[in-house]
């Protein structure tokens, strides 16, 4: 009974909050009442613990809740009336969806009250402060002309705010020291800051309480020396993509991309499984370096996060597969050996005026000498496995040469990095399979 009660009061206090923001529309700013809803559901999400006694009357909740969005969504009438304060931003967002999902999920997942206010509240006020800081005072954009548009301002007051966010509830409802909490508050600051600037389509309100979430349930009980030594690992993945970001045409936005990729992989898969996708990030623009005609045509986080992809699944495979581990480091490997081969080839193609014996080669003998063979020492593969990597990194050539597209990187890039995301996903999976039999 106390369940549906408060489940009852909190649809009620939702449909005030639209209602009265409604009659504000005039007043104020679309994304201002999009963002009191915002908050209005993140602190009536932080009862939650205090006046839910289970887990069902949560899920059945955000159901409800969901049914209630999607009606306002796809009804006409109500999208203009109830639902004016939520639908009248100029952009495409699922993010009213994707918030009462991950506020589901924490609640399912957490075991302790922090471990789900924690997320909640970076959720509901750092990303609220951000967007509505970014829009009044955002002078310098960090993304690229095909990106959305996301400035350093509203991405320093993200991180002021999550970090408060953090610390806050950390050192009143834990017994972890103040050193501790210090580094914690950084990283999950500087973790859900970058989580921030590479979103779209309102995806940050699933990937921030998800990614917060699970940096806590990891870290809490770490060690100080522990802690630091993320914190250090960190700062050579902020020194690898500022490098990046200075010698190749990706925009701030994918050098954010490749910073939080690397920091994720790290989490979750440890030091070793860097190597192959920092080889292929390092070595993308060097051998031969950039000329200036290529440097004036940007690369947008899109064309990062299609060469990531591929190497991210297998990576989160070999979490719930263990006993695979071994063959997906490799195919993991291998996606990026592969992507590597494929940047290079366009690169010295339109660029350096390779024929297409010499691009071939070229392209496949970097891979080989910066990918395979550290992947070779990394994993001590046999030798029959070895050549038939070999063999499936210049596999993903033939397809492209029988594209013979030009690689336009500003036109059809976006175009080409998906081409060679799912052409790279193929190889990768009939590797796999190839690979468990021998």
């Amino acid at each position: 009974m106390k369940g549906i009660f408060s489940g009852v009061s909190v649809l009620l206090v939702l449909s005030l909050a639209m209602l009265i923001t409604r009659s504000l529309k005039s007043r104020i700013s679309a994304e201002s009442t999009r963002k009191i809803i915002h908050i209005t559901m993140g602190c009536t999400a932080l009862s939650f613990p205090y006046i839910f006694d289970n887990k069902q009357s949560v899920v059945m909740l955000g159901i409800a809740s969901s049914v209630i969005m999607l009606s306002l969504r796809f009804n006409k009438v109500l999208r203009e009336n109830v639902g004016a304060s939520l639908f009248g931003i100029n952009r495409k967002s699922l993010g009213e969806l994707y918030y009462i999902i991950s506020i589901m999920i924490v609640f399912i997942l957490h075991k302790s009250v922090v471990e789900y206010l924690i997320p909640i509240l970076v959720l509901t006020f750092a990303d609220s402060v951000a967007a509505l800081v970014g829009i009044r005072y955002g002078k310098n954009n960090l993304a690229g002309e095909q990106e959305d548009k996301k400035s350093s301002e509203g991405s320093i007051m993200f991180f002021i705010t999550a970090f408060t966010c953090v610390l806050v509830p950390l050192q009143l409802m834990t017994e972890i020291g103040r050193s501790e909490v210090l580094v914690i508050s950084f990283l999950i600051g500087l973790l859900a800051a970058m989580v921030e600037v590479v979103s779209r389509n309102g995806n940050d309100n699933l990937l921030l309480p998800l990614l917060v979430y699970s940096f806590l349930r990891y870290n809490m009980s770490l060690t100080l020396q522990e802690l630091l030594i993320n914190f250090g690992i960190m700062v050579i993945f902020f020194v690898m993509a500022l490098f990046v970001y200075r010698t190749t045409t990706i925009s701030g936005l994918s050098a954010a991309y490749a910073l939080l990729f690397g920091y994720v992989v790290f989490i979750q898969g440890g030091i070793l499984w860097i190597v192959p996708p920092a080889a292929m990030m390092l070595t993308f623009g060097i051998m031969p370096m950039m000329k200036e005609k290529e440097k004036q045509e940007p690369i947008p986080y899109h064309v990062v996060e299609a060469n990531v992809f591929i190497g991210l699944v297998c990576l989160w495979f070999s979490v719930f597969l263990s006993e695979y581990r071994d063959i997906l480091y490799i195919a993991f490997s291998l996606s990026f050996a592969c992507h590597l081969t494929l940047n290079t080839y366009h690169r010295v193609k339109k660029y350096r005026g390779f024929g297409y014996k010499m691009a071939t080669f070229y392209s496949f003998a970097k891979s080989v000498v910066f990918i395979a063979v550290p992947t070779l020492i990394i994993t001590g593969m046999s030798w029959l496995l070895f050549v038939i990597y070999i063999i499936f990194i210049f596999a993903a050539i033939p397809p492209q040469l029988l594209l013979r597209k030009k690689c336009d990187y500003v036109g059809v890039k976006i175009v080409r990095a998906r081409t060679n995301e799912v052409l790279v996903g193929i190889v990768v999976i009939i590797f796999f399979a190839v690979g468990r039999l021998v």
